[in-house]
């Protein structure tokens, strides 16, 4: 099983991402995305904090040279502070499903930019692999069915192209973190390390426009906050640690093709929270996807 560690941890994230943006999209409609960006990235923070002292005694990652502070900072800037402000308010324009569907353009965009700045080159399986999970995930996420939307954050068109910019803010994010974290740096280090940066960003810009009052009289909303902090741990805090320990430990582009299977586990998970019916497209699909995951991990 040790030679699939990166596989089962890309699995363990999407579960993660599954709950994280169900629990996000709620809070988003509530207190607005920007709000759930730049208060879910702190509260991650701190719950790594904790973690990590627990686990080593210490506070703050240690033994980080300047090549991994720098590149792993920079991955929290643009995948975590920039990319995921995208994706959010994606997800709270278009809806949970047809958000992920564009943020499965990610694996694409990771695969060719780990090509372009690792030189990372994948198998003729590997390629197919991804191609047919990702068919897997569009026939199922672009199903026709009724879905909440919510058109004060932006128009249908913006809502596209912020998941096209949350895709790719996340794949960059995912290659430089790679090359910051090496073959041997902890991974829940290099997370802490992300979302300092990231934190750092977000509140820079926050308190530059004048919206530090406004973020925290959103805090009021005690049912947006708790899913909020449920969402902060399952998504950023242990989701975003195992796409780390994934994208250490096999090709970034595989990692990104099966963290991105979380669309499809959307499906069952929304079935038991909304009590919804699956459709034969969403098993015809799901099982698609998974055939696609499977290839990977034979690759």
């Amino acid at each position: 099983m040790l030679e699939y560690v990166g596989e089962l941890a890309a699995l363990c994230t999407s579960f993660c991402w599954t709950g994280g943006s169900i629990l996000f999209a709620y809070s988003g409609r509530r207190i607005g995305s920007y709000n759930v960006n730049k208060i879910r990235i702190p509260i991650a923070a701190l719950f790594l904090i904790i973690i990590l002292f627990i686990r080593y005694g210490n506070l703050f990652p240690t033994g980080a040279d300047s090549n991994a502070l720098f590149y792993l900072s920079l991955s929290g800037i643009i995948g975590l502070s920039i990319g995921d402000t995208f994706s959010f308010r994606s997800l709270v324009i278009l809806g949970p499903r047809k958000g992920a569907l564009l943020g499965s353009l990610a694996p694409i965009i990771t695969a060719l930019f780990a090509f372009i700045w690792l030189g990372e080159k994948l198998s003729l399986l590997a390629m197919a692999g991804i191609l047919i999970t990702l068919a897997g995930i569009s026939w199922v996420t672009t199903e026709t069915k009724d879905e909440k939307l919510d058109h004060r954050e932006g128009s249908k068109a913006l809502g596209v192209l912020m998941g096209i910019g949350g895709a790719a803010g996340q794949a960059i994010g995912f290659v430089f973190a790679k090359q910051g974290l090496g073959s041997s740096f902890d991974p829940m280090s290099g997370n802490l390390i992300r979302m300092l940066a990231a934190t750092a960003a977000i509140w820079i810009v926050a308190i530059y426009r004048r919206e530090t009052v406004s973020t925290i009289k959103s805090m009021r909303d005690t049912k947006a906050v708790q899913a909020l902090m449920g969402a902060a741990f399952l998504g950023p805090t242990i989701g975003v640690w195992m796409s780390l320990v994934a994208v250490q430990h096999t090709k970034a582009g595989i990692a990104a093709a099966i963290m991105a299977t979380y669309p499809v586990i959307i499906i069952p998970a929304t079935m038991i929270v909304h009590k919804e019916r699956p459709t034969w497209r969403s098993v015809v699909g799901a099982i698609v996807a998974v055939g696609g995951v499977v290839m990977l991990f034979w690759d």
